[in-house]
């Protein structure tokens, strides 16, 4: 398995060895450029079931569901944080942000 949070080119992706995995966490994804890896689809949030006025949709995902780097956005704005979301993940973080976020109604879309 190679986690990608970036995106990575089809020349990058030639580093791997045949039979990888891509995790990805990058907006827009990385071209599946091989044919002997596979692919994951990008981790995304269902919004809270009362969320109006929705009017469009995140790149490939249906309505109601974005990126969740963007659920990740909205769930710091309603918890009232004042911390920075950029850079590093803060591991000691994780479960706090995801306690959060189902508190809030968010639910995390499985994909096959």
């Amino acid at each position: 398995t190679w986690i990608a949070g970036k995106w990575i080119t089809p020349w990058e992706q030639s580093w791997a060895p045949s039979g990888t995995h891509f995790h990805q966490f990058v907006v827009p994804p990385i071209l599946a450029s091989r044919r002997d890896c596979t692919y994951g689809d990008l981790a995304a949030m269902r919004l809270p079931e009362d969320v109006e006025g929705l009017g469009s949709c995140e790149y490939k995902l249906e309505r109601g569901v974005v990126h969740a780097c963007h659920a990740g956005g909205a769930v710091h704005q309603l918890e009232g944080w004042t911390h920075h979301e950029i850079g590093p993940i803060d591991v000691d973080r994780i479960d706090l942000v995801w306690e959060a976020a189902l508190k809030h109604g968010f639910q995390p879309v499985f994909q096959p």
